[in-house]
């Protein structure tokens, strides 16, 4: 609030990431800041996992950004198991269903487009999960090459409580396979 009462419309952390000094040059001068916003009516409803029911794998390498998705949707009563890399979601993956799979695009051993298109070429079709890209890197040319790997869905990072929910909120009904 300090923040935007001297007048300073965008803030941001180092290291600067490029979609973020992207996103906040894009964002017009004055314009309400949607993070802001989205964080004072942030409504957290704990029983969203039981009105439906997801299990969730988030493959992510960074463990402050692992314990972020636990905690947030945690808050809406799912319990999120964790992959470090696209080889141990793959592996994840094999061993269980996953209704949903939040997929980090960048990541050591095997990335997130890697290691979708193995989950594509190694599941049957009753196992395939719903897969969620989230990155940095949300610009159009990178969304295609996302979803033409057989993604279903982005979101861009850093993860906003609200844009998660509405991806969650967007897997079809039959798509889920548990």
């Amino acid at each position: 609030r300090e923040v935007a009462k001297a007048g300073i419309s965008a803030n941001l952390y180092k290291p600067v990431k490029p979609a973020a000094l992207y996103e906040s040059l894009a964002q017009p001068v004055n314009a309400p800041r949607t993070a802001s916003a989205e964080s004072a009516t942030t409504k957290w409803d704990a029983t969203m996992a039981e009105r439906r029911p997801l299990r969730i794998l988030a493959a992510e390498d960074n463990l402050v950004n692992q314990k972020v998705i636990q905690t947030l949707l945690g808050r809406y009563g799912y319990r999120v198991d964790l992959a470090g890399d696209g080889l141990q979601a793959v592996e994840a993956v094999r061993r269980q269903p996953y209704d949903v799979v939040l997929m980090d695009v960048q990541m050591p051993e095997m990335d997130g487009v890697e290691a979708t298109l193995a989950i594509r070429a190694e599941m049957p079709p009753e196992r395939q999960p719903y897969i969620i890209a989230m990155t940095a890197n949300a610009f159009d040319d990178q969304r295609r090459i996302y979803l033409e790997s057989g993604m279903n869905d982005y979101v861009s990072k850093p993860v906003r409580p609200a844009m998660l929910v509405a991806a969650l909120d967007r897997v079809p009904e039959t798509h889920v396979v548990t």
